[in-house]
């Protein structure tokens, strides 16, 4: 599944800037899309090759200390950062200042800091949450206050959002009920489903873009 969801994922990036190409609105979607392909990357890249051979040296009922606390929290930081750029997408996009987005994944990356929530208990996972519904929180309100007010048709990056809003807030109903990683293949099967999705409605909206005169 990981494959398929790698696959469809880089397909939608790259119609995603073929896309700008036509409609330059749609360049925040090219890169939070970007962004976040990159913050899986390197994830992955973190879990194996410094985040599991922790856990096997340190286990995850204690506080790490030292440098593997460091480690812990740049791994936090960058889990938070597609929330983050996802929010501040979507203010930009919707016609707002993003600093709200950078300032909400400051304070959280410090209380991480100063809390330090335990794998082992819980806390860290019912913390992770919390951030991520902070920021589909925002993004949703946005969405919200421009739905209730008139305003002009959707454009493309508009109606990716919405999208990929709408996913985040299916998926975190999952997290919220039985928790953050033990939903994740669910999640992954809603990821499968906006990412054919967002291939789909780029592509139509590429499709029906207007052609550069001759």
């Amino acid at each position: 599944m990981m494959l398929s969801l790698f696959a469809l994922y880089i397909g939608a990036v790259v119609l995603a800037w073929l896309l700008t190409s036509k409609r330059p609105e749609h360049r925040p979607v090219a890169l939070l899309l970007s962004l976040g392909l990159a913050v899986e990357i390197v994830q992955l890249a973190l879990e194996v090759g410094v985040l599991a051979p922790l856990r096997t040296s340190l286990g995850v009922a204690t506080p790490w200390t030292g440098w593997a606390e460091v480690a812990g929290l740049a791994a936090k930081a960058v889990w938070m950062t597609w929330p983050a750029a996802l929010a501040g997408t979507v203010l930009v996009a919707f016609g707002r200042k993003p600093w709200l987005a950078f300032v909400a994944w400051a304070c959280a990356l410090a209380a991480f800091a100063v809390i330090h929530p335990i794998a082992g208990d819980g806390s860290e996972a019912r913390a992770l949450v919390a951030v991520e519904v902070l920021f589909v929180a925002i993004s949703a309100g946005v969405l919200v206050a421009w739905y209730r007010k008139p305003s002009q048709p959707m454009n493309s990056a508009q109606f990716a959002l919405t999208m990929i809003v709408a996913t985040e807030l299916v998926s975190l109903l999952g997290a919220w009920r039985v928790g953050l990683f033990a939903q994740w293949p669910v999640s992954q099967v809603l990821y499968l489903v906006l990412f054919g999705v967002l291939i789909l409605t780029q592509g139509r909206f590429l499709w029906n873009s207007p052609q550069p005169s001759a």
